[in-house]
């Protein structure tokens, strides 16, 4: 089931983070997908699922750096700092269209 109103409470701080912090843009968007990655594609409307699960795939690229069985850099902070600046863009573009989508849906009911 669809839980709209959690996935809006976890993507409109989401959006704020990215429109109104002066931080460089990994930092905004490390900031932004960290208080959402908890989510599930599937816990997204079907229109929002591809476009959630394709940012979770690049801001986890790079994966954890491991050194004796032990993670030192998690997955996202391993891929944002190796992340070109018009990639880090080019996410940002995509969580406030996601964010967008779901705001369609929260308030079309």
């Amino acid at each position: 089931m669809i839980d709209i109103d959690r996935i809006w409470e976890k993507l409109y701080p989401a959006a704020w983070k990215l429109a109104r912090s002066a931080d460089p843009i990994h930092d905004r968007i490390g900031e932004a997908y960290r208080g959402f990655r908890d989510l599930k594609g599937e816990a997204f409307p079907p229109e929002s699922r591809i476009l959630y699960n394709s940012i979770t795939t690049r801001m986890t690229a790079a994966g954890p750096v491991v050194e004796n069985n032990v993670i030192k850099t998690g997955a996202v902070a391993n891929t944002l700092a190796s992340m070109p600046e018009d990639d880090a863009c080019e996410v940002a573009e995509h969580i406030f269209e996601l964010f967008v989508q779901v705001a369609e849906v929260h308030f079309a009911r």
